[in-house]
């Protein structure tokens, strides 16, 4: 079985609550959303970018697609001096190569990796067929308001509640715009606090400005939705994209 890969990279990561670790990132090809303010490139590729010198910009381009134990290889030669905490799949949506994940995620775990998994939070399926070997979940939950689609709140719930009975380490990351409607925020917050308890935690993390992105949430909103979702859940931040302001991918 092989897959699709964009880029593999050492760097630091930028959002969420593990915010500074050093992760090893390897970004799979292709994505079933399409929020309006995503800015990564999610389609497939003839080749993937891999960084062997974490920083430096310099880049090797590796064929596709990937088997498991090339994708291990890789993952030896950018990770040699073990200096990173966590591999961290992304995307576009790594879930959907989840048969593949199934054969690749078990070898990275008997060289005691741990596993950081970032997703769209919407494929409880994949997710399940899966979890045995992730650690971390950072999982969306895409408000319609912000991402210009319709919402898939009953995915997002399964999706949750899988990580809360498989005991693994899951927080919520909510994308918001200045245009993030509030009763809709509400809702999503509420259950949250249903399918995931008290104790999730939550990130509100404002849009990044760009071109194509310019409805970017002032403080004064950010910390009115801060207080609204504290009213419901215990543990809200207000994370921006870190790694943007400092330049690093």
């Amino acid at each position: 079985m092989k897959t699709y890969l964009s880029e593999v990279f050492s760097s630091i990561q930028g959002e969420g609550p593990y915010v500074g670790e050093r992760h090893l990132f390897v970004r799979f090809s292709g994505c079933h959303r399409d929020c309006s303010f995503c800015d990564t490139p999610t389609e497939r590729t003839s080749a993937a970018r891999i960084e062997l010198i974490p920083g430096s910009g310099t880049f090797e381009t590796v064929p596709n697609p990937f088997t498991a134990e090339q994708v291990v290889e890789w993952i030896r030669k950018v990770d040699a001096q073990k200096t990173n905490r966590r591999i961290a799949l992304t995307g576009g949506e790594p879930l959907l190569q989840a048969p593949f994940l199934g054969e690749l995620l078990p070898r990275l775990c008997a060289e005691e990796y741990r596993i950081y998994l970032e997703s769209a939070g919407d494929l409880p399926q994949q997710l399940e067929s899966v979890i045995e070997w992730i650690n971390v979940v950072s999982m969306d939950v895409k408000l319609s308001s912000v991402t210009g689609e319709p919402n898939t709140f009953p995915a997002h719930w399964k999706f949750l509640k899988i990580c809360r009975d498989h005991k693994v380490d899951v927080f919520v990351k909510l994308v918001l715009s200045a245009e993030t409607d509030e009763d809709e925020l509400m809702e999503a917050a509420k259950v949250i606090l249903k399918a995931g308890g008290e104790e999730t935690v939550v990130v509100l993390q404002p849009m990044t400005r760009a071109e194509c992105n310019t409805a970017v949430p002032t403080g004064e909103l950010l910390l009115r939705w801060q207080d609204q979702v504290s009213s419901v859940l215990r543990d809200v931040r207000v994370i921006p994209q870190t790694h943007v302001m400092m330049e690093v991918l």
